[in-house]
C-alpha cells in the first residue's frame, strides 16, 4: 500500500492505495478508478477536513499526484534532458521540469505520452480559502488531459491572477521596444524640420 497525496478539483486528497507491483505512473495510466482506504479530504474552499474509511475516486477527478513508491528498473532508465514548463490544471498552477530523451524535444514528447506525465522540481500553487499555498514537490505526476494550458517557460516564477502585479520585467532580446520607436520618430521629425545645410567647405 502507498500513501496517495493528490490534488483534486476541489480538495487535497490523501489515503492508502494499492498500485500493485508497478510504478504509480503506470497504475494511473492503466486504471479508471482508485480505491482508497483511510481517505482524508481537505477542502480548498475553507480547509475543512472530511474523513472516510473507504473511498472510490475516478482517475480523471485528480489533477496531479505526488509520486511515491517504486521508480522502476534502474537499468532501463535513459539519459534525459529537460524543459521547464508551466500549466494550469483546474485550480492549480504548476511549474516543473518535463524530461525527454536526447533525441526528442521534452515538451513535444510529453504531449505524445500517456495522460499521466511526470515532472521534477515542481511547484504547485493554489488557493485554500483566503490563503495562497505553494507546495514544492520533488516529483509530481500531472494529468495532462485536464490541463487548460501547457507551455515552455524560461523561469519558474509565474505571477498568479490574484497576486499584485510585479514590476515590469526586462524585455526579451527580440521584443519590440515602444520607447525606441518613439525616440526614432522624434529624431525623424527634428531632421525634417532642420534648415538645409550649406555646401561643405572644400578640404
Amino acid at each position: 500500500m502507498l500513501t496517495l497525496d493528490a490534488y483534486a478539483a476541489d480538495c487535497r486528497l490523501f489515503g492508502l492505495v494499492d498500485p500493485g507491483d508497478g510504478r504509480l505512473t503506470d497504475f494511473l495510466n492503466a486504471t479508471s478508478e482508485l480505491s482508497l482506504r483511510e481517505a482524508r479530504l481537505e477542502s480548498l474552499a475553507d480547509g475543512h477536513l472530511t474523513e472516510a474509511p473507504e473511498l472510490t475516486v475516478a482517475r480523471d477527478e485528480l489533477c496531479a499526484v505526488v509520486a511515491s513508491g517504486p521508480r522502476g528498473d534502474v537499468a532501463r532508465r535513459l539519459r534525459t534532458h529537460t524543459t521547464r514548463v508551466a500549466m494550469n490544471l483546474g485550480p492549480y498552477q504548476i511549474v516543473g521540469l518535463v524530461h525527454g530523451t536526447p533525441a526528442s524535444e521534452p515538451l513535444g514528447a510529453a504531449l505524445r505520452r500517456a495522460p499521466w506525465v511526470p515532472l521534477t522540481e515542481a511547484t504547485v500553487t493554489y488557493r485554500r480559502g483566503p490563503d495562497s499555498i505553494a507546495d514544492d514537490v520533488p516529483t509530481l505526476l500531472i494529468n495532462r488531459n485536464l490541463a487548460s494550458s501547457l507551455r515552455a517557460v524560461e523561469e519558474a516564477s509565474v505571477v498568479l491572477p490574484w497576486e499584485a502585479p510585479r514590476a515590469a520585467s526586462r524585455a526579451a532580446p527580440r521584443a519590440f521596444e515602444l520607447t525606441e520607436a518613439l525616440r526614432d520618430e522624434e529624431r525623424s521629425d527634428r531632421d525634417e524640420a532642420a534648415p538645409p545645410r550649406g555646401p561643405e567647405p572644400p578640404i
